[in-house]
């Protein structure tokens, strides 16, 4: 489990709920710092579904929101997202770990996490993790 399901023990955690190219992904509300309107392509700006390395440029935003993550620094991390849903509070008992077989890939990709609410599928997204990621593999090229 990531450090962001570590720090709010027994309480659980509130959820920014959105989803991308039909997939639906929860982050914990502590880590954003902000939601902005999309207003167009800029270089500071990263799309979810590449940072997640989905490898289809085919992903529509029907409704994009820019989220900003606090990141501890200066460095500014603002990811788009799209059709922002909700927050939705969960205890710690809802939250299930991926497979052994896949958890290595997931937690690569800054996924800690599955809550099922309702009829949908939740995958967590630590985005302090994928930022991580992403340093370090643009630090080994």
């Amino acid at each position: 489990m990531s450090d962001a399901g570590d720090t709010h023990g027994p309480r659980g955690l509130d959820l920014l709920l959105f989803s991308v190219g039909g997939v639906h992904f929860g982050v914990d509300a502590e880590q954003v710092e902000g939601t902005f309107s999309f207003t167009g392509e800029s270089d500071d700006l990263f799309r979810f579904h590449r940072e997640m390395a989905y490898g289809d440029d085919a992903v529509t935003y029907a409704e994009p929101v820019v989220i900003g993550i606090k990141t501890g620094d200066s460095q500014e991390y603002r990811v788009i997202i799209d059709m922002m849903e909700d927050v939705a509070g969960i205890v710690a008992d809802d939250i299930h770990p991926f497979p052994p077989l896949v958890e290595p890939f997931a937690l690569r990709k800054g996924m800690w996490g599955i809550v099922v609410k309702g009829d949908r599928m939740i995958l967590l997204v630590d985005f302090l993790r994928l930022l991580k990621e992403r340093k370090a593999v643009q630090g080994s090229v």
